[in-house]
Parts: structure tokens; C-alpha cells; sequence
């Protein structure tokens, strides 16, 4: 089955939108800037926000602004976003997970698949799922007491809870690792032609190209293999993973199921969203616990007491300062303002919420890990922490994350202690925030 939404660069030549009155670099300064972005994404975000303050433009064949100011965010992603629909970043995953969820710009089929996918991320269905995230997590921990790369082991943590929970299956070694490789190589072409002028056609005979159908169609076959599996089976009474479930779901207005490419694309989305971002999330979270040891042993203590308060702050403040979606775009449908600015149609929205929630002008010490500052809920209130997005579009796998990332360091916690000496590595961005390098922590057993 083919993915027929993989994005032409044709598009995006023809397209010009008015951005003069924005601020922002023209000329050669807006060369250098795009050569930054190709470079150093995080760090050309940055210095675009040193220089230009809380919005920037980038006129043709970018056509973007870019906006850092959480008032200015806050109605793009909720006060006024009918006017915006998903943005370039967005369709450039879409040649990976098709129509899923997190890129689908139909609104009246977006309603229709989030009201039959949303009951599979709702308290009642997590809370059947914590007891297998904390098996799972049990059997990895143990005799982990060594110097570990924290990167792989959660990686291979959250994808073995992926499979088991999304999937209802153990793929075996060798289907584990073509997913492995085809997720982190589809994921990384996607996210680099962001920033291309004009990305080079799939259907162009490149090495790269070759290279990125190969991946996408080892993973698709996967997928569509387990669909027709599930199809052929019978509805059990217990239904036990996500995919079994949405197999046998109906619209209850209409009665429709999902068809096998929109489940398929569904998949997809929950498999990328819901497993790298996770990992990466905690391999952050356990780096700046083992850098902090008094955070650490006062959460290890509040573990203990069955008080999650202030292991909710950690999570949140790791979170600020390393969010698991580093970017957000949208793209304006109609002609709208945002910030008093006239945006007209067809102009990319980019929300670099990394650069935001690390800024001087919207945080005291940026740089500094303080989960204190989440003791009231000012942050979120205003705006300026927004690692699952916020509006209709916030994530829905975002009660499943927090599940999640919170059995898993509980697990970890109650039974070592993580000790790092070296600084944590640089962030990089693609689909979802990784360390540039690998993080291997000092564990041992608590006594």
C-alpha cells in the first residue's frame, strides 16, 4: 500500500506570502541565517531570538515567521486555531506516518478519528496499561548496577512497552531492529528537509531516496501485517492492545470503522510519537537527576512516601528544559493577525518552544534545573512551558507519557541511585530532542 503523501517541493516554489512588515533577516544576512538553520537548528533559533526578540520573518521561499512570546503562541494554538492548520514541519513527517492524528488537516475526519483513537488514551484505558509499564520496566532493571549508556536503555525499554501496549506483540529481534532502524532513519531525512529551500522529490532515484522507501516500506509491511492479523482474528471479550482495540472500534455516531490505511497511519504516529519521544524524554530526566543529587535523593524520599507532588515538578521542569517536541509549526488557512502582526495565508507558523522555554524574557535562571518552579501553576497558565503543545491539537498521548515516564522512574529510583560527573551533551533536534551523545550514567544499588 503506497503512501501517497509524501510533499513536492512544486508547491512550495510557487508560493509567495507578504512578510515585509515583519521584522527578520533579507538579503545576504537571510543566506547566512538558512545556513545556520541547515547546520545547527536549536542554535540558529536561538540567535534569531537574540536578535530579533518575539517574532522574526523569512520571506520566500521560506515564507515563515518565526514566534517566541507565549501571548503570541497562546492564540495560534488556541484562541484562534480554526486559522491554522498543521505547518511545513508537519507535512514533511506525514511522508513517514501518512494521515495520522498528529498531521491530519481534515477537520471533520481529525474529529471523527480523534473521538474513536482518544478512548485508548483515556484514564480508564491507562490505568490498564500501568501494570504491564511497570512489569516490563521490573524485568529490565533487573541487575542493571553498572555503567550504563541511559540512551539505549530506554530506548529498548519504551520500545518494548510500545510493542507490547500499542501493538499486543513482541516483534522478535530481527523485526524489532528493521522498526528500530526505519523509525530513526525516516525520522531524520523528514525533519532535515524542513529547512531545504526546495527538498529534492521521493520519487527522484537519490541514494537517500532509495534509502528512506526502503526503511518506510520494511516498516509499513510490519504494520500492515499485524492489521491483517487482528482483521482475521475474532473480537475477543478482553481486548487487549491498543491496535486490537482500534481494529474493532466504531464511530458512535456513524458506526465506521477505521480503514487499513488510516489505521495504519494511526500506528505509525502512536509507534514514532509515542516511543523515541519517550526515551529521549527520560534519558534527559535520569541525566539531570544523577548531575543533581540533592533533587535526586529528595525525589527518591518522596517515592518512598507514596507522594508523587514533587516527582510531577521534576518531570515538568526536565520537561521545560528539554522538551520531547522542540519545534511546533502551523501553517494560517486564512488571512488572520497574531500579536497585532497581519498574517496572511499560507505563511508557516514556527514555535521553536525549546528556545521559549529556555528564555531570559519569559524565565528567572533559564539554564538552571529548578522543579521549585513549578510549585505554583503560573508557568503552565502562562503559557511558557508547553511540551505537549496546548489547544484542540495538544497531544493525546500525553496522559500515556506521563503514565509512563512516571512508573519508569519510580522503578528506577527505589532500587539505584544514578551518579553522572560529566556535563550533559548538547541537544540536537529532529522529530523529538536527543543528546547529540550518549549519556552513560554511574548506577548502583541503594542499600
Amino acid at each position: 500500500m503506497a503512501n501517497e503523501n509524501r510533499k513536492s517541493s512544486f508547491k512550495k516554489a510557487i508560493t509567495f506570502v507578504k512578510l515585509s512588515h515583519i521584522p527578520g533577516p533579507r538579503g545576504i544576512e537571510y543566506f547566512k541565517y538558512v545556513k545556520m538553520f541547515q547546520k545547527n537548528i536549536l542554535d540558529a533559533f536561538t540567535r534569531t531570538h537574540e536578535k530579533y526578540g518575539k517574532i522574526a520573518s523569512f520571506p520566500w521561499p521560506m515564507n515563515s515567521i518565526i514566534i517566541y512570546d507565549p501571548k503570541m503562541i497562546k492564540e495560534v494554538l488556541i484562541e484562534k486555531n480554526r486559522s491554522f492548520i498543521k505547518g511545513e514541519q508537519i507535512e514533511e513527517i506525514r511522508a513517514v506516518v501518512g494521515n495520522g492524528l498528529a498531521t491530519n488537516n481534515d477537520f471533520n475526519l481529525w474529529i471523527r478519528n480523534r473521538s474513536i483513537i482518544s478512548k485508548e488514551f483515556g484514564n480508564n484505558a491507562i490505568r490498564k496499561y500501568e501494570q504491564t509499564i511497570r512489569g516490563l520496566t521490573l524485568q529490565e532493571l533487573d541487575g542493571l548496577e553498572r555503567d550504563v549508556n541511559i540512551c539505549d536503555f530506554t530506548k529498548l525499554l519504551t520500545f518494548n512497552i510500545a510493542c507490547e501496549i500499542f501493538l499486543g506483540a513482541n516483534l522478535g529481534v530481527e523485526k524489532s531492529k528493521i522498526v528500530n532502524e526505519a523509525v530513526h532513519y525516516t525520522s531524520i531525512v523528514t525533519y532535515e528537509r524542513i529547512f531545504e529551500f526546495f527538498p529534492i522529490p521521493y520519487w527522484l532515484p537519490t541514494k537517500k531516496n532509495y534509502h528512506f522507501k526502503k526503511h518506510y516500506q520494511n516498516l509499513e509491511k510490519i504494520v500492515m501485517d499485524l492489521i491483517e492479523e487482528q482483521r482475521r482474528s475474532p473480537k475477543r471479550e478482553e481486548l487487549s492492545s491498543v491496535l486490537e482495540r482500534l481494529v474493532h472500534a466504531r464511530d458512535e455516531e456513524t458506526g465506521e470503522a477505521l480503514r487499513d490505511d488510516e489505521l495504519r497511519d494511526e500506528i505509525l504516529t502512536i509507534m514514532l510519537a509515542g516511543h523515541e519521544t519517550s526515551a529521549h524524554t527520560l534519558a534527559w530526566i535520569f541525566g539531570l537527576l544523577a548531575k543533581n543529587q540533592d533533587i535526586q535523593e529528595r525525589l527518591y524520599r518522596e517515592i518512598n512516601a507514596s507522594d508523587d507532588t514533587y516527582l510531577e515538578k521534576v518531570i515538568q521542569e526536565s520537561m521545560r528544559l528539554y522538551p520531547a517536541f522542540p519545534v511546533l509549526s502551523r501553517k494560517a488557512s486564512e488571512d488572520t493577525q497574531v500579536g497585532g502582526y497581519r498574517i496572511s495565508k499560507n505563511t508557516n507558523v514556527v514555535i521553536p518552544i525549546f528556545v521559549m522555554q529556555r528564555s531570559e524574557n519569559y524565565h528567572l535562571n533559564p539554564l538552571n534545573f529548578d522543579p521549585e518552579r513549578f510549585n505554583t501553576d503560573e508557568i503552565n497558565k502562562d503559557h511558557r512551558s508547553i511540551p505537549f503543545s496546548k489547544g484542540p491539537r495538544r497531544c493525546i498521548g500525553e496522559l500515556f507519557a506521563m503514565t509512563e515516564i512516571k512508573i519508569i522512574i519510580k522503578e528506577v529510583l527505589k532500587k539505584y541511585k544514578l551518579e553522572y560527573l560529566q556535563e550533559l551533551p548538547v541537544p540536537e533536534a529532529y522529530v523529538s530532542l536527543r543528546p547529540e551523545t550518549d549519556i552513560h550514567l554511574k548506577i548502583t544499588k541503594r542499600l
